[in-house]
Formats: C-alpha cells, structure tokens, sequence
C-alpha cells in the first residue's frame, strides 16, 4: 500500500508539477501587457500636430504684404494726378477689408497715351500673381472685400458685353503681361485692357454679373458731369461700394470732398 500511495502521490504530484510549468502560458498576456500599452509610448507622436501649429501660422508672420495669411495682393493704381492718386490710395486703404494688400502708385501726367507701355514696365516689379487694377478716377467708396472685387462685372451693350465697368478688378499678372507684350508686338498701343483681358480669359458661355441702372445698382456711383454736385454724391455714397469720377469732374468742391472723407 504504500508503494501504490507513493506512485499515486507521485502521480498527483508529477500532474501538479505539469500544471505549475504550463501556468506562464496562462499568464502570457499579462506579459504582454507592455505591447497593449505601446499606444501610450507613442503618444509624443499623436502630439506632434500641437507641436507644428507655429509653422501652421508662419504665413501670417512671414508674410507682410498679406498679414492675414491669405495669398498676397498688390494694388496697381494708375493715375494722372499725384493729389487724385493720393486720395485713390487711401481709399483703398480705408475699404479694401479682409487682406493686407500692397499698394503701387503709378502717376504720370501722359499715362491715358502710354498707359500699354507704363504697366508692362511696372509689372515687371511686381512679385504677387494677383493684382488689382484701379484705373484713374475709380474710388473704395465703403468697406469691400476681394471677393467683391473678384466678381466678373460687365455692361450689356445691344448683343455685346463690355467688361470695362470702370471698377477695380482683379487680374493675374502672367496673363495680363502677355496681353500687354502680345499687343506690343502687333503694334496695338490703344486698346481697352480690361475688356479684352476678359474677353480671353473667361471661358465660352460664361454669364458676368451685368451692371444694372446705376441710380439702383449697389456697385458703381458714376460721376461724369463737370460740375457735380457734392450733396448728391454724399447720398450715393452712403451705400455705393465704388465710385468713379470722370476726368473733367474733379472739381475742388468734390477733391475737398473726397480728401475729408478719406484723409
């Protein structure tokens, strides 16, 4: 009996001994709970957006032509008079909303003759693609943003459209460059930019927002008389967005005018 019991016992104790060994493989995930919590390790990199955020808002720092982070913008104003100019730059400056934009000044009493050859020259100094282009006597009457300068405008005239609205209008400069030299080439030294730059860049079948009459239309205070009155133009410009004045009707009464209202 005793040998029976001490081969049982052995027994019990071969088969405890057996499940004591295999008692790590129960345990193995429990070891493997550093590899469940490699997530946590890696955390850091989980983090590194909040790390690059400063390099998200370089372009606001880096870039002072455009302190808002958008794609710069340079303003060309072509004028005749210096003092006209003046007060066409600071309007811009006052209501042109929403972008930094670089303002280039070109005066130059000859510039209705040479208008072709003095923007060809001048673009060449300009480094933004976009541009806006405020031709002599056109005025930021109240706060406008670009995508109110952006918009195609155009006046219907019988069948046809005439893109020169006597606003401001956004260009690139690549295109506009090579309107100005293809023009040269072919000896056309008066031709109306605006409207044949959009004539070869819109595409085919494209609808322009049409300027209606100007009495009602928000866009444009036309002012073409040579002696305007200033009350009348003090109440379209309350809600006007633009003005533009004709080249006889700068009168010292509307200079004045326009120099309170804009500095």
């Amino acid at each position: 009996m005793t040998k029976k019991s001490e081969k049982k016992s052995a027994e019990k104790t071969e088969k405890v001994e057996k499940t004591t060994v295999e008692q790590p493989t129960v345990e193995q995930p429990t070891v493997e709970q550093p590899e469940a919590d490699q997530p946590e390790a890696e955390q850091p990199e989980a983090e590194q957006p909040a790390t690059e955020q400063p390099e998200a808002e370089q372009p606001t720092d880096n870039a002072p032509a455009d302190g808002k982070g958008c794609e710069a913008v340079t303003v060309v104003i072509v004028a005749t008079d210096e003092n006209r100019g003046a007060i066409i730059g600071n309007s811009v400056q006052k209501n042109l909303v929403g972008v930094d934009a670089d303002i280039h000044l070109v005066t130059g009493e000859h510039l209705r003759d040479t208008l072709q050859e003095t923007l060809l020259e001048h673009l060449s100094h300009i480094k933004t693609e976009r541009i806006i282009l405020v031709t002599d006597g056109m005025l930021f009457l109240n706060p406008v943003t670009l995508g109110d300068v952006a918009v195609i405008k155009a006046l219907e005239i019988g069948d046809a459209l005439n893109y020169n609205t006597k606003l401001p209008v956004l260009m690139h400069k690549s295109v506009l460059e090579s309107l100005l030299k293809e023009a040269k080439t072919s000896g056309l030294d008066h031709i109306d930019v605006v409207d044949a730059y959009f004539k070869g860049t819109v595409p085919e079948g494209f609808r322009p927002l049409l300027l209606g009459k100007w009495e009602t239309d928000p866009w444009l205070l036309p002012v073409i008389s040579e002696n305007p009155s200033v009350e009348a133009i003090s109440k379209y410009a309350q809600w006007k967005k633009f003005a533009h004045i004709g080249p006889n009707s700068w009168s010292d009464d509307v200079l004045n005018f326009f120099v309170e209202r804009f500095g």
